[in-house]
């Protein structure tokens, strides 16, 4: 029988969702699984994107929102579990609508906020907050639908740095 020190090291490529590995269940019987069934299965549908936003693509946030996460099909909803931005080495803080938000879009109102996430002169990473500002007809999880970063007051100004994205969320079943 062959040792596990045998075999080569796996590399990040090896860790795509369509990857199958060998597992042993309790009764030492050996079976197939797939990363995307072990993540399904353990991990609640839990996945993580990160969106690199250029310092041209933020001065237009309001006007132009950017895509974290793209639709993922019928009856699938985001549900956006933690959110940060990271303000990579600006010289020059943004000075006008500096906050954030992140919303499906079609949605009403934001899951995740910051009323002056982009008001940074030095680099850092700001935590974004769930959104707790919505009424009895708001709409904040949309099927079928993409989750967006934009900023909603007013496209920013002055600032020169590039941000980045970073989401923590769950696919559900609406």
């Amino acid at each position: 029988m062959a040792r596990f020190t045998q075999y080569p090291a796996a590399d990040l490529a090896d860790y795509a969702n369509a990857t199958t590995v060998l597992i042993a269940n309790e009764d030492g019987e050996i079976k197939q699984a797939s990363f995307e069934g072990l993540r399904d299965n353990y991990f609640g549908n839990i996945r993580t994107a990160t969106l690199p936003v250029t310092n041209a693509q933020v001065l237009a946030l309001n006007s132009t929102p950017q895509t974290v996460v793209a639709a993922l099909g019928a009856g699938k909803a985001i549900k956006v579990l933690s959110a940060s931005v990271k303000i990579d080495n600006p010289s020059a803080a943004y000075a006008t609508h500096v906050g954030i938000a992140l919303q499906c879009a079609g949605a009403t109102d934001a899951q995740y906020v910051s009323s002056n996430a982009l008001n940074a002169s030095v680099t850092s990473t700001r935590l974004l907050a769930p959104d707790s500002s919505f009424t009895a007809t708001s709409t904040q999880l949309i099927a079928n639908a993409g989750l967006e970063v934009f900023v909603p007051s007013g496209d920013p100004t002055n600032g020169d740095a590039d941000i980045e994205i970073e989401v923590i969320y769950q696919v559900i079943d609406l």
